[in-house]
């Protein structure tokens, strides 16, 4: 479904939504692949762009609305966001949590209305 990954840089997590937006501007076409890994616990990831044929999935979990919002994180279903599709206001608020359980992510991305739209594609949990 999608190529290789390419273009990966650093940046600060709180930069996310800013770097996203501008990668959806440049692009002719969407949804972007992206890879998201952490580089270290300072809040600096690995970003990288990838092409993909693939489309978002309809329907989903709203974020915001989740019950990560108002539960313990023990209490979470982690694997939930990982098999539908995720609508955020914030790329960095939704990243910024699930990269508490998961070392690196593959996923699709658009922005749709107002909100992102994410399917995360492959996800990884750090190695212990």
């Amino acid at each position: 479904m999608n190529d290789a990954i390419y273009e990966k840089k650093k940046i600060h997590l709180s930069e996310l939504d800013d770097f996203l937006a501008s990668r959806l501007v440049d692009s002719e076409t969407t949804p972007l692949m992206f890879s998201v890994s952490k580089y270290d616990s300072q809040g600096y990831i690995t970003i990288g762009q990838g092409k993909t044929r693939g489309q978002i999935t309809e329907g989903g979990i709203d974020f915001e609305l989740s019950p990560s919002e108002y539960l313990s994180l023990d209490s979470i279903e982690i694997e939930d966001f990982t098999k539908q599709t995720i609508y955020t206001s914030s790329a960095y608020e939704f990243f910024d949590f699930i990269l508490m359980y998961y070392s690196y992510l593959e996923c699709l991305l658009d922005f749709t209305g107002n909100s992102w739209r994410i399917n995360i594609l492959k996800h990884e949990k750090p190695k212990t």
